[in-house]
């Protein structure tokens, strides 16, 4: 009987350790977040979605009813792609074409470097200094904060991601071979040596957790998990896009891994350990959501149409959801007040899910925002501009409705003041065949709407009354933030004989179809 429970003791004991561990090995271990950001330079925005885990949250924020133009900088023609980061003394830094800038936070140049190749993706900066910028001369380089290039490290092939760079200084970034799919995904020493690369083609930006890689590739549409000191491949599974780069996955303080697909519209949730938490279908997405403070997150979709900014909790449940224009990028300030990067505007989120703001431009926005120390929102843009945008009081002009019917001489709009102070000397123009016609308004108080018309127009009689072009909507004041509609290529088509105004449209002959249509219909 005694030697019976001495085996079964014996026994215990040596499964016993097995036994705890896998339970242990189980629950993911919570990250030491500062540890993991310490390779980083402690400042505002130093590397694309703020920080190695791609929270995009930011440790900053400021209170305003809306956002307005602090100042804008002409960097380039058109396409900007790459995103802004920021370093400790407010300087931003940004790529365009084959020029790498450094930028005062009053909006005027410090610096700025060529490289052998165009700028795509967003640098990062380490804690000594050192700019990484990935370049499709097939370099990495390293700059120094005055502007001096350090080193060039020739990865191959085209950069396909951003930079990420870990505790210990360890600079990863992907390649894209788009010809044979020979591109790699590296681990680089801060002197520019190679540590090691493995054949992944087509990495995303990645994020690290308790020395483990997530990065997805767009080439096989598998999300890998790599083991940061040799690049051994830990686990992949497939989430659902092929040959769609996207910001690659983001991570929580537990370990959670997300991941939002454009290809199946689905956005995934896994554990550490590569098994599948949950998943829920949210419509085609480039990026993977942002992570608040508390734990809630939020992901946005990319469809140009009939778009939604989703609020999850960790456990996947969904909290609300709420309509934005098409979306890249994303981040949340310290109030929890969520910002996009919609297609033709920058816009505020509450943590409830209702709009805050909206500040449009006429083109396209397809990068992520930064944010400063101050608050203060840093946007590029595709018509060559960096933009600084600062939340505050101020007036809010909106365009609240167009009217489509019968008119004499000019197109009538409503105008609708929303913010918290008084709007004054507002212009109101529409721009029709290339030319502008205004009507100014004295004052709009606030929550005041007025009807405006805008005009004299009059087309001559002889000349052809169809294929009339309303290009743009557009109200403006000092100190107050503007609104545009039919911004982008939409256009509408209007019959204009002498000073008779009506769309082009057989049913806009008939009274009875004659109406106000909300600037949200438009």
């Amino acid at each position: 009987m005694m030697k019976t429970i001495s085996v079964f003791v014996v026994l215990s004991l040596l499964v016993l350790p097995i036994f705890t561990s896998t339970i242990i090995a189980s629950y993911p271990i919570k990250s030491d977040y500062e540890s993991e950001n310490s390779g980083l330079m402690d400042s505002p925005w130093p590397m694309f979605r703020h920080d190695v885990h791609h929270t995009g949250r930011s440790p900053y924020g400021k209170d305003g009813c809306t956002g307005m133009l602090k100042w804008k900088l002409k960097i380039g023609e058109c396409c900007i792609f790459s995103s802004p980061i920021v370093d400790n003394d407010g300087t931003i830094y940004i790529g365009v074409g084959k020029t790498f800038y450094a930028i005062y936070p009053n909006g005027t140049i410090k610096w700025k470097v060529k490289l052998g190749g165009n700028v795509d993706f967003s640098a990062a900066i380490s804690k000594d200094g050192t700019i990484y910028v990935p370049a499709d001369d097939w370099s990495l380089y390293a700059i120094t904060l005055n502007g001096t290039i350090k080193w060039r490290c020739r990865l191959g092939d085209a950069p396909s991601g951003d930079p990420l760079v870990d505790k210990n200084g360890i600079i990863y970034i992907g390649t894209l071979d788009p010809l044979v799919a020979n591109g790699k995904f590296h681990a680089i020493y801060p002197n520019g040596t190679i540590k090691w690369n493995i054949n992944l083609d087509g990495c995303s930006s990645a994020v690290i957790y308790n020395d483990t890689i997530y990065v997805d590739c767009c080439r096989e549409g598998r999300l890998y998990a790599i083991c940061a000191d040799n690049g051994t491949i830990k686990w992949d599974k497939w989430e659902g896009t092929v040959n769609k780069l996207s910001s690659g996955p983001s991570v929580d303080d537990k370990g959670t891994i997300y991941y939002g697909s454009y290809g199946n519209g689905y956005l995934y949730a896994f554990y550490p350990n590569g098994t599948l938490k949950w998943k829920y279908r949210i419509g085609a997405t480039h990026m993977s959501p942002v992570i608040s403070e508390n734990g809630t997150f939020y992901i946005a979709t990319y469809k140009e149409h009939n778009d939604y900014l989703y609020a999850f909790n960790p456990d996947g449940t969904l909290l609300w959801k709420c309509k934005v224009p098409a979306t890249i990028g994303l981040m949340v300030d310290k109030n929890g007040i969520i910002y996009g990067c919609g297609i033709y505007c920058i816009y505020a989120v509450n943590p409830n899910g209702t709009i805050r703001w909206k500040w449009k431009i006429n083109d396209y926005i397809l990068t992520h925002p930064a944010m400063g120390r101050d608050g203060t929102l840093y946007v590029a843009a595709w018509d060559g501009y960096l933009y600084a945008i600062e939340p505050r009081d101020a007036a809010d002009l909106r365009i609240t409705a167009f009217y489509c019917g019968l008119t004499v001489g000019h197109f009538k709009i409503k105008v609708k003041n929303v913010g918290v102070f008084p709007a004054h000397n507002i212009s109101c123009k529409v721009k029709l065949n290339g030319k502008w016609y205004t009507t100014i308004v004295p004052k709009i108080d606030v929550n005041e709407e007025k009807i405006v018309k805008i005009g004299w127009i009059y087309r001559p009689i002889l000349h052809n009354p169809f294929g009339a072009c309303l290009e743009e909507i557009r109200v403006e004041a000092d100190g107050a933030n503007h609104d545009i509609l039919l911004e982008g290529s939409i256009v509408w088509y209007m019959m204009i004989i002498g000073p008779i105004i009506l769309p082009e449209d057989i049913k806009s002959l008939f009274p009875s179809t004659w109406r106000w249509i909300p600037a949200e219909e438009i």
